[in-house]
């Protein structure tokens, strides 16, 4: 039996970060304490690592193993660290599942294969729970991620078809662009599922439809809790000023290229670098960093150095 409380979820506000690397490309681990330091500092309160952000589908195994064992070592007495373990195959997944495990995340979360996918819910359901099983003790996430993955499921069903044969699946990571998916998952099986927002656009619509964790970039700690605290109060003015910020600064990212690449030049700007991105993503040229400089300027990200 599973010794997952029932009850368990992220609670809070979660940074999706790059994983730094050093010039020649290999790991920058040692950078993971100032980034801790700068998250917490920026109103996070949890972090989503290996996803596309982390370029966890650009690591090796035994990367993606040490940049887990890192946030584990100097995040989680301040985090909450949620490991995505998914991979291109099960072997891979279950590998990295029970790592995750042994070295104490908090959570994990697991998307699907993109080269060979899962025909139907069913057939996702059954390569969830096998890679769900290695780590039994800890809670699982599905990862809906389709426009990068191609996978085209009803993640709802997903959910339904999982519960009772997942026991210690406790939701979903949704960074499908779909709302009427996401409020499906809100409600399937009494609502008894977890759900976070893994959209910086969708803040504000998806606090209406009761989803409170939303997935965010690193930089975007402080207008998140802005648009949550105005919401709280029913300052709706406030609440969309803030996402309309918040939409301002992805439009400034499809000026720039792929989101890794964009995100690490924006640590770069406000004062910690991480390194270059991997191929076959490209970092931004240094006269497109100056240009996103002048950008930014226009941005109330209100950062903050502890």
């Amino acid at each position: 039996m599973s010794k997952v409380n029932a009850n368990f979820k992220i609670e809070g506000i979660v940074a999706a970060p790059a994983t730094p690397l050093k010039d020649n490309g290999d790991l920058d681990l040692e950078r993971v304490k100032d980034y801790v330091d700068f998250l917490v500092a920026n109103s996070i309160t949890g972090v989503f690592i290996l996803g596309t952000l982390g370029e966890g589908m650009s690591l090796t195994v035994s990367e993606r193993k040490q940049v887990t064992q890192a946030w584990v070592k100097y995040g989680i007495d301040r985090l909450q660290v949620i490991a995505h373990i998914g991979a291109g195959n099960l072997r891979d997944s279950i590998d990295l599942s029970r790592h995750a495990q042994q070295v104490g995340v908090t959570a994990l979360a697991c998307m699907s294969p993109s080269y060979f996918r899962p025909a139907n819910e069913a057939i996702m359901v059954d390569y969830l729970e096998q890679v769900a099983a290695a780590a039994p003790d800890t809670p699982f996430y599905y990862y809906c991620i389709n426009f990068m993955t191609g996978v085209n499921l009803n993640t709802a069903k997903i959910l339904e078809l999982a519960d009772g044969r997942i026991p210690h699946l406790r939701g979903v990571k949704m960074s499908s662009r779909e709302l009427p998916s996401l409020l499906d998952c809100t409600s399937v099986c009494g609502g008894k599922f977890d759900v976070m927002i893994g959209s910086d656009e969708q803040l504000l619509t998806s606090v209406v439809l009761g989803v409170r964790t939303p997935i965010v970039s690193s930089y975007m700690g402080n207008i998140v809790q802005r648009l949550r605290e105005a919401f709280d109060v029913g300052d709706w003015e406030t609440a969309r000023t803030e996402q309309t910020l918040a939409r301002k600064i992805m439009l400034i990212s499809h000026k720039y290229g792929t989101s890794p690449a964009f995100g690490k030049a924006v640590m770069k700007c406000l004062g910690l670098p991480l390194g270059p991105v991997r191929l076959p993503v490209v970092d931004l040229t240094p006269e497109l960093v100056e240009n996103l400089k002048n950008d930014l300027a226009e941005c109330d990200l209100s950062i903050k150095w502890s």
